[in-house]
């Protein structure tokens, strides 16, 4: 397969070793079967949406983020920074009150360290 699958299989290689677990163990854990992991990580399986949601749920990760890797969503452009982009699935997986939270508080820091240069007398 082409360079999506490639991008997938080798984050979740990464991500079992780094837990331990077989491929048995993540189809467990995320109630999928184990030909699927197994034919996702070694290419020869395109990975469903379903299939990407599960396997989020089951490492922790945000669906967004595993979608993003299987190419079933387009990839954020021009972000390369790991903390933007959790920011930015994180704002779009709350509600719309939880959006207007995170931003008034972004404002609050930006503005707190616009003003830590300056003398506040």
């Amino acid at each position: 397969m082409g360079a999506m699958s490639d991008v997938l299989s080798g984050w979740l290689s990464k991500k079992l070793e780094q837990r331990g677990w077989s491929h048995s163990e993540l189809a467990r854990r995320a109630s999928v079967s184990q030909a699927a992991v197994s034919g996702t990580i070694s290419g020869d399986r395109k990975a469903g949406a379903d299939f990407c949601i599960k396997v989020a749920q089951a490492l922790g990760e945000s669906p967004e983020k595993v979608l993003r890797l299987a190419e079933i969503l387009p990839p954020i452009p021009d972000i390369e920074d790991s903390t933007l982009l959790e920011l930015l699935e994180i704002a779009r997986n709350v509600s719309a009150e939880g959006r207007q939270e995170i931003l008034n508080f972004a404002r609050f820091r930006y503005q707190q360290e616009r003003g830590e240069g300056e003398s506040g007398a």
